[in-house]
């Protein structure tokens, strides 16, 4: 073993597998908590550190916690918001997968980041989005296009429930994540940008995603609203800083 780890090509590929393996393990807690989280929290970082993570192994895992989240309280999901908001999303998502490869994916994105920087400053200041047809339907296009070019679509949804009752957004986003997370890989792979690769890279991580799920379960029922509703928040806004530093830097 040690003789193994001595090879650097190795080694290197065992310290990555490892921070990844926290970063998704500690972004499956988040999402099992307050219904966002994963893609917010992991994403972006796995896309500095381990760039052939993200989007497709990040969108493939997206849909095995989105899974496991609808399973816990499939009775709290929204499918009336979600169905309007995948409207927005299928076409949005296609559009995305084809000006990957025509527009500067970097000034979208940071276009992206700074939308939902204002987002979660105007929710701050206690204005509360109503859900209706029309707003799931815009928020659903913003995230299409995120979620296909970044593998971060969910925080335009998460502000929309971000007042609903707990089990409501938690279930609600994991639906949406799936659907999501499906609709995106599927414009991904008609562009040549989604493979069996991205499947396999994905499945070394579904252990540790699974551990930080499960030790989500007995805080769902500890956390108040209010802290959950922060939560979603300050998530989401970590997700367009980190989203911002990773086009700047880059």
């Amino acid at each position: 073993m040690a003789t193994l780890l001595a090879d650097p090509m190795l080694s290197d590929l065992v310290a990555r597998w490892g921070v990844a393996s926290v970063l998704v393990l500690v972004g499956a807690c988040m999402q099992g908590v307050s219904g966002v989280g994963f893609g917010v929290f992991a994403a972006p970082i796995l896309a500095i550190i381990d760039p052939e993570l993200v989007p497709g192994p990040m969108l493939f895992l997206g849909l095995v916690i989105a899974v496991l989240a609808v399973r816990r309280e499939r009775s709290g999901l929204d499918t009336k918001g979600i169905g309007f908001a995948m409207l927005g999303r299928v076409p949005a998502s296609i559009a995305a997968a084809l000006a990957m490869s025509i527009l500067p994916v970097r000034e979208i994105s940071i276009m992206f980041a700074l939308l939902i920087l204002a987002g979660v400053a105007i929710s701050l200041a206690r204005f509360e989005p109503r859900i209706s047809p029309a707003t799931m339907f815009g928020a659903g296009c913003l995230s299409g296009f995120m979620g296909t070019i970044t593998s971060v679509g969910t925080p335009p949804i998460a502000l929309m429930y971000q007042n609903a009752p707990k089990p409501t957004l938690r279930a609600s986003l994991g639906g949406f994540l799936f659907l999501g997370s499906l609709t995106s890989i599927v414009a991904l792979s008609f562009t040549g940008r989604f493979g069996v690769h991205d499947v396999v890279l994905g499945t070394w991580l579904i252990a540790p995603l699974w551990l930080g799920f499960w030790l989500s379960t007995p805080l769902t029922r500890r956390l108040p609203g209010r802290t959950v509703r922060l939560a979603v928040l300050g998530l989401s806004a970590l997700a367009a800083l980190l989203l911002l530093v990773r086009q700047l830097v880059g």
